[in-house]
């Protein structure tokens, strides 16, 4: 286990911290009380994941049958809300995941129940901080070394993903030992001038050509499992070639192949298609196949979720790349600015110090999965409306970790943790409920002064807040829909004549949403009812135009918007408004009749008129 450069254990604090580190990790692990924790559900890739470990671990494959069904509300009683399955080999149904993840942590399910997976977690923690300490010893202190890598994981919500049962940790571990094995040798001396004693059997290995196979083997597991990381490839057989080492880029090639082939393979075999993301796949929530006689693949309505003719559903035309590297780095739901401030830094850093070819290449590779994402999943490339920040991000984060320079600087790090402070310290000390409530973070300074990511507007993590998603203002034919982006709003009370178009603002806090057409807007009329205060001035902002007006106690008025600019997207026009009084109201203490116990703003009704 011993990882470092040959440095006795008395003379490596950092080691017994570790160790204590995954003592503590493994603890909650075993003994968290997960299905009270996460309130009896899971959500989307945490529930298919979940069923898939359970499905290998019992019953040594990927089919989907009623006893996996069973066996999941025996331990989540929710059901597996979101689950992804196809229909393939005669008319049985899989399940439409990568099985990479689910095959390494299905033995720990077995021993543990649902708490192996944390288990598993916790292994890949304890090698991932023994090889970042090993690696950034070299130039380091113990106690400095151990604090990089800590700052990696916990001044960024990396570590949060720690604790979903989903492949995001296991990916960004992957990554990790890939790019470990293939640096390390490239970073120690040769020999240590303070140390006459022979290397280790582990220190050899290290330095060895062995371990590019071993990164090209495991480079292999990563595609399988996130297809993107085939960037993974490109420095390490680059780097070869750029040395003329033709015959071991060669090998290294081949070792990929090999467990690419092995795995791609084995879901033919299992599952009659190479593909475990096409052909006839749906997503399921609260009704699931073969949960009764009559309850079938075909029987339930639900989202067709195919990757087959996926460029001509997702992909935007070029225009857009701009818009999503600028949200990629600073947007207010993804921005690896704010949820990743280490790699922000360390991409600076690396800017700022000598570069070595190995550096260059790995900057390359990291621009390539980015470009990835960005043009080829456009309008989801962090993960869905569940993820918190940027998920998909975490397979890249390490490649900027390797990227900064091994001599680390206590400011560096420091700055780290006041930017975690500022920005992400709720998600760490709350990271249970903030995963099952992504948006909760962003409805408050300073994530509402960031931009929002305008081209995820069907996957903003208010979305999975149904009072806020897809509400229908306008009249027929001409309506739209609102996506709030906060909390200042009353959902409507249906059952109110008043509150059946319209909605209240919460006091005197904006209220901030998207309205989302699929026609061009001529003028956006906003009819007003103030509440009870006197003299309130109310504001309305619909794109950059910004009105006001002030009325009486329970007074209407009008403020209209013309011409509207949309932010396009193919046929969705999608226009940002911001309403707010300046003063709120709670009748029930106001008004000796009134029962409405409500903080009350602004009441405001959205009329859309379409140009013609």
């Amino acid at each position: 286990m011993v990882l470092v450069y040959q440095m006795p254990l008395k003379n490596n604090p950092g080691l017994p911290a570790i160790f204590l580190i995954f003592a503590f990790f493994l603890g909650f692990s075993l003994f968290a009380n997960l299905p009270s924790i996460h309130q009896g559900f899971l959500f989307a890739d945490q529930a298919i994941y979940y069923s898939m470990i359970q499905s290998l671990a019992q019953d040594g494959d990927l089919e989907y049958t009623k006893k996996d069904l069973i066996r999941y509300y025996e331990v989540f009683p929710s059901g597996p809300l979101g689950i992804f399955l196809k229909r393939a080999r005669e008319g049985k149904l899989f399940y439409a995941k990568s099985f990479a993840y689910p095959l390494f942590a299905a033995p720990f399910v077995k021993l543990f129940g649902a708490n192996g997976a944390l288990v598993f977690h916790s292994l890949l923690f304890l090698l991932l901080l023994l090889m970042g300490h090993a690696y950034f010893s070299v130039s380091n202190p113990s106690f400095l070394s151990l604090i990089t890598v800590l700052t990696f994981m916990f001044a960024s919500i990396a570590g949060v993903y720690y604790l979903w049962i989903g492949p995001d940790f296991f990916n960004l571990f992957l990554v990790f030992t890939i790019l470990f094995l293939w640096l390390y040798k490239h970073k120690i001396p040769e020999t240590n001038d303070n140390d006459d004693r022979p290397p280790s059997k582990i220190h050899a290995f290290l330095r060895s050509d062995w371990t590019d196979y071993g990164a090209g083997l495991l480079i292999g597991i990563a595609v399988f499992s996130k297809p993107p990381n085939i960037v993974l490839l490109g420095p390490i057989v680059l780097y070869s070639l750029i040395k003329k080492k033709f015959l071991k880029t060669f090998l290294i090639f081949l070792c990929f192949l090999i467990t690419s082939g092995i795995f791609w393979g084995t879901n033919y075999i299992a599952t009659g298609e190479w593909n475990y993301q096409g052909g006839e796949r749906k997503t399921f929530y609260n009704t699931y196949p073969l949960e009764k006689a009559d309850v079938t693949f075909d029987s339930i309505k639900t989202m067709e979720m195919t990757s087959d003719g996926y460029a001509e559903k997702h992909l935007l035309p070029a225009k857009f790349i701009p818009y999503n590297l600028l949200y990629y780095f600073f947007g207010r739901y993804t921005g690896i600015t704010w949820y990743f401030f280490p790699a922000f830094l360390f991409l600076i850093l690396f800017f700022a110090n000598r570069k070595k070819l190995c550096q260059w290449l790995i900057l390359l590779a990291v621009f390539a999965e980015i470009l990835i994402f960005v043009v080829l999943m456009p309008d989801n490339y962090a993960g869905g409306g569940g993820a918190l920040g940027n998920r998909y991000f975490l397979p890249i984060y390490p490649f900027l970790l390797f990227l900064t320079p091994i001599k680390q600087k206590v400011k560096n790090l420091s700055l780290c943790w006041i930017m975690a402070a500022v920005f992400i310290a709720p998600i760490l000390i709350g990271p249970f409920t903030h995963s099952h409530y992504p948006s909760t973070h962003v409805k408050k300074f300073p994530f509402k002064a960031l931009p929002v990511e305008m081209t995820l507007v069907n996957n903003f993590p208010t979305n999975t807040n149904p009072p806020a998603f897809r509400q229908e203002v306008g009249t027929h034919p001409d309506i739209g829909w609102l996506h709030f982006l906060d909390d200042n709003f009353y959902p409507r009370i249906k059952e109110s004549d008043v509150e059946k178009r319209g909605f209240w603002t919460r006091g005197p806090f904006a209220s901030e949403m998207i309205l989302k057409t699929y026609y061009p807007v001529k003028r956006l009329d906003v009819h007003l009812l103030n509440n009870p205060r006197m003299r309130n001035e109310i504001a309305v902002q619909v794109g950059r135009q910004k009105k006001r007006i002030i009325l009486g106690t329970k007074q209407r008025g009008t403020l209209s918007f013309s011409p509207v600019k949309p932010f396009k997207i193919k046929a969705l026009h999608l226009y940002k408004i911001k309403i707010s009084a300046s003063k709120g109201s709670i009748p029930y203490y106001e008004t000796e009749t009134s029962k409405e116990r409500r903080f009350l703003g602004v009441f405001f009704e959205i009329d859309i008129v379409p140009e013609k």
